[in-house]
């Protein structure tokens, strides 16, 4: 994630920023992967059910503005951290220290969410009964192999 480059980029791929707009970033390539999550810490900060993450190479993120981040150890042990506005609260973007070299981008948060469609649902183990599930997605029980990525 680079703080340093221009996030109003035109030829960047996808636009995106917190909710107050003082946080932007830009997106130079297609996400790797696509999936909504029902864990529990992606429950607790999207304040619904669950998160639409977009995953994509670091490199690939640039972002203006300042970020606040949290961090905790998810159940595999590994660390994950959460960027979001320190002003409107607005989660935007993360990492996981078992995927070096590769942000999660919350979807929501771009301007055109509807441009990245999700390609698997995980930790369903957690789904909410309120919640939905789109039976055409492929769905995991928790983090799924990485073959199924």
């Amino acid at each position: 994630m680079n703080d340093s480059a221009n996030p109003a980029d035109p030829n960047a791929a996808r636009h995106g920023g917190c909710q107050c707009g003082a946080v932007r970033y830009a997106i130079s390539a297609d996400p790797v992967m696509t999936g909504i999550c029902y864990c529990t810490s992606c429950r607790k900060s999207s304040g619904s059910g669950h998160a639409f993450h977009a995953l994509l190479a670091e490199t690939a993120l640039s972002f203006s503005g300042k970020v606040s981040t949290y961090e905790w150890t998810a159940d595999s042990g590994g660390r994950v951290s959460s960027c979001f506005c320190p002003i409107c609260g607005s989660p935007l973007f993360g990492k996981a220290s078992s995927m070096p070299g590769l942000a999660t981008l919350r979807v929501a948060s771009l301007d055109d969410p509807a441009s990245i469609t999700p390609q698997m649902a995980v930790y369903t183990k957690r789904l909410l009964p309120w919640d939905h599930l789109d039976p055409a997605l492929p769905a995991f029980p928790e983090m799924p192999p990485p073959e199924a990525a």
